[in-house]
């Protein structure tokens, strides 16, 4: 083993202290799953019944476009070490956000990465390459499940992703084609849009800087003079700032540089089959397909796969296999890069769609033929059908010719609560794990200052206003989930 430079031993590092009431008192014990017939009720949409077990990432995974240029670190295996201050299950948006926020605070943490494939080749590897909040039209259901101030903090937080990471791709220079562009939801349904302009009235009362953030389209006179040339099925837009970016790249060139910076270790194609915790220990050991690593904290940043390690939380999170494609128009003339597109049919059934720096278009599919499930080996018949033959129908891509280069999937995280899960486990054998994770789709609004939060919780610091208390989990939390599936677990 490589000798390492100096670091604090892990009982030197002051972490936010284990509740005692959550150290195991017996003996580990397994769980089974019962059968029930409900899984989570997500208010975007689940898409079959039962619970399911998403198990481990596949390995013969669809090919993204955004992994066509692969990191030098792509398949980085570090020096193996038995013990770690930090395990991170997981390397995309969240792990990497984590890594970097932690090393911000305490440079001398030990840090590993593990990753059952190639370096970022989950959910963030496999994106639209967008980075912009949803609809104002959820206002209504957040004002309705957080009360105001909740809400109002909720749609803020997910509209400063785009200045963070803007701001992180400066500051540490990647190279990872990041524009800032307006962000133009397209409604193609007189409700919808009726619902989504009452939404900003409403948030106006409450929160003018909030809805003085969109801007309001209403004819189609006033999106051709933006030179945007949209169907006339389309009844009005809402504009809003947004980012388009290679993920991949952005993910990547940041763990590359804590790799040269920090120190931080890597496992790719590293299966992490279990996380045990003995009775009053003061480590959990992290068992992989290559080995074991004792660490004093382990963090869960796996989103639609931590149902498969965390048990628990197994009733309240569903793996749904998200569709995307990259078409390229022949000819390829049409220049409409600084927007980002959402065509709206419904409040959740939308196509989203960039146009890259080369012209070509990244586009995916929302709602109508998704399937539960975790694994992206395979591609949805009808979400793939539906962006190869009705959305070039629908949008103007300059042409009615088009080359689709790429087809791919990846699978993301819906919880029961439309909440992603951030803190520590509440319960009995995890006193030593942290879960950030269960985006409900939009990750790149969510994944990137959620972890930011989970690092101040590890490190004992406190939470800055501006973050949602609703996404922290609890055991109030929990037993809510518990009451709305009717789980017994």
């Amino acid at each position: 083993m490589q000798p390492h430079s100096p670091r604090l031993h892990i009982a030197d590092i002051h972490f936010w202290p284990v509740n005692a009431s959550h150290r195991p008192q017996a003996k580990l014990r397994r769980y089974s799953i019962p059968s029930i017939e409900k899984m989570s009720t997500s208010p975007d949409g689940i898409y079959e019944p039962g619970i399911i077990d998403p198990g481990f990432p596949v390995k013969n995974s669809t090919q993204s476009f955004w992994h066509s240029e692969p990191s030098s670190i792509s398949k980085l295996r570090s020096s193996w070490v038995n013990t770690a201050d930090i395990v991170i299950i997981g390397s995309g948006i969240t792990g990497m956000s984590l890594a970097r926020t932690l090393y911000s605070k305490r440079p001398q943490l030990r840090i590993v990465v593990v990753e059952a494939r190639d370096l970022c080749w989950g959910a963030t590897g496999r994106n639209g390459g967008h980075c912009k909040a949803m609809s104002p039209g959820v206002w209504h259901e957040r004002k309705q499940e957080y009360g105001v101030d909740e809400a109002v903090r909720v749609m803020e937080y997910e509209h400063s992703h785009l200045e963070a990471m803007a701001a992180c791709v400066k500051e540490n220079g990647i190279d990872c084609d990041m524009r800032i562009v307006e962000g133009l939801d397209v409604y193609h349904d007189r409700k919808i849009f009726q619902r989504a302009l009452d939404a900003l009235e409403d948030m106006r009362k409450y929160k003018p800087g909030l809805a003085s953030r969109y801007t309001v389209y209403t004819s189609k006179h006033d999106l051709s003079a933006r030179n945007l040339d949209l169907d006339e099925a389309c009844v009005g837009a809402i504009g809003m700032p947004a980012g388009a970016v290679w993920p991949y790249k952005f993910v990547t060139g940041m763990f590359q540089k804590m790799v040269d910076e920090s120190g931080l270790l890597i496992q790719t194609n590293t299966t992490v089959t279990d996380v045990i915790e003995e009775d009053a220990s003061d480590y959990a050991t992290v068992k992989t397909d290559r080995g074991t690593i004792r660490a004093m904290h382990v963090v869960h940043a796996t989103n639609c796969w931590m149902g498969h390690l965390l048990h628990e939380l197994r009733p309240f999170v569903s793996p749904v296999r998200a569709n995307v494609q990259r078409h390229i128009p022949r000819p390829n003339k049409l220049k409409i890069d600084n927007y980002s597109f959402w065509l709206r049919y419904g409040e959740h059934e939308y196509d989203y769609i960039i146009q890259r720096p080369d012209g070509a278009f990244i586009l995916g599919r929302a709602s109508t033929g998704r399937r539960a499930t975790s694994d992206d080996s395979e591609r949805d018949l009808v979400a793939h059908a539906h962006l190869r033959g009705v959305t070039p129908q629908i949008f103007n891509f300059g042409t009615r010719t088009i080359n689709v280069t790429h087809a791919w999937s990846g699978s993301v995280a819906f919880t029961q609560d439309g909440n992603p899960f951030v803190g520590h486990l509440p319960f009995q054998n995890r006193c030593h794990q942290w879960v950030c994770g269960g985006y409900q789709g939009i990750g790149m609004v969510r994944a990137f200052r959620s972890a930011q939060m989970l690092a101040l919780l590890m490190l004992g610091e406190g939470i800055p206003e501006d973050y949602p208390r609703s996404m922290l989990l609890s055991e109030e939390r929990v037993q809510k989930l518990k009451r709305a599936t009717g789980s017994k677990l």
